[in-house]
């Protein structure tokens, strides 16, 4: 191999593994972040007075392991209220909103800011068809954003999940889980030794949501360590504080949904054109079921870490090799 085509050959694999998206100036991104600031804030005021008005509990402070300040999980987390606040509009005025077109290209805080929006839009609707008055108080202070605005998200989801009749359940989580193995079987059909699609570990009955959780992370823990092999960003894991024992499967699926996020983001890097279609109704599932269906996801990432590893020494010996003089 001469030096001149490996330098080529070497310029491709780093233009495809390690070109990360640019970063959007300061000034746009401090723009969006306070105005993704003011719209949770305003959503919240909302919600809580539609709770009241529906005689819901108030949501509880609950840690699932995750933080992130990265648009492409406050893109999933508001796409996620989003959903659930159609699927509100449709237990109370039997409307379903026209579902949001997917973000061309790099996922950005102005498209979480529309997400919030387009929510926050069905969730007067609700409150009109309520004839519940609009809170009068002042708008929420634009110099104060909020400091963890996954976070906050999560728990507008987590509050909202509450005034449901029809809850996320486990068949939900379940239908997240096969998005996630579709993501991960076309990342997969970049090698053609993959086993795209690998069997289901055999069926493990009497699991709770704090089992599904926990072989999640371990699926999140394996695609940080993808993200950081092509010197991508990652969301934040840390589990020391998450009460398992409390853990519904609504809190399950933003784990799930967190997955997505970073399957989605990889396909957009490593430009492949088609996502997956969206899983059917599975019918009724209960959290064993997922945790087996998990099983496939687990097997799949091992795959794509032992390929991306090989990969990466490829790369490297090329680079060293483009070094060396011609003989």
């Amino acid at each position: 191999m001469t030096p001149r085509f490996s330098i080529c050959l070497a310029s491709a694999f780093f233009l495809l593994f390690a070109a990360g998206a640019p970063e959007p100036s300061a000034e746009i991104a401090e723009t969006s972040t306070a105005a993704i600031s003011a719209r949770i804030e305003i959503f919240d005021r909302d919600l809580q007075r539609l709770r009241r008005f529906m005689g819901a509990p108030v949501a509880g402070e609950l840690d699932i392991g995750i933080r992130s300040t990265l648009p492409r999980d406050l893109y999933f987390q508001a796409l996620t209220l989003w959903q659930q606040t159609d699927r509100l509009s449709f237990e109370v005025m039997r409307v379903h909103a026209t579902p949001p077109p997917s973000p061309a290209g790099d996922i950005g805080l102005r498209d979480v800011l529309r997400r919030l929006e387009d929510a926050n839009r069905i969730l007067r609707q609700v409150m009109e068809e309520l004839k519940i008055p609009s809170d009068s108080g002042p708008p929420p202070e634009k110099n104060a954003p909020v400091a963890d605005p996954f976070t906050a998200i999560l728990h507008l989801n987590r509050q909202l999940n509450l005034l449901l009749e029809r809850h996320l359940a486990p068949k939900d989580v379940y239908m997240e889980v096969t998005l996630a193995i579709g993501y991960a079987a076309r990342l997969l059909s970049r090698y053609p030794e993959a086993n795209r699609i690998p069997a289901e570990p055999p069926f493990e009955p009497d699991k709770q949501p704090g089992d599904v959780h926990l072989r999640l992370i371990e699926c999140l823990q394996s695609v940080s360590r993808i993200l950081d092999t092509l010197g991508l960003p990652a969301p934040q894991i840390n589990t020391s504080r998450v009460e398992s024992n409390k853990l519904v499967p609504g809190d399950v699926y933003m784990v799930a949904a967190t997955i997505v996020s970073q399957l989605d983001f990889l396909h957009k890097h490593l430009d492949i054109a088609r996502a997956p279609p969206q899983p059917i109704y599975p019918g009724a599932r209960f959290p064993a079921h997922t945790y087996q269906r998990i099983g496939i996801l687990q097997a799949q990432l091992t795959q794509l870490e032992r390929f991306l590893a090989t990969d990466r020494a490829a790369f490297g010996k090329i680079e060293h090799d483009a070094h060396l003089p011609e003989r």
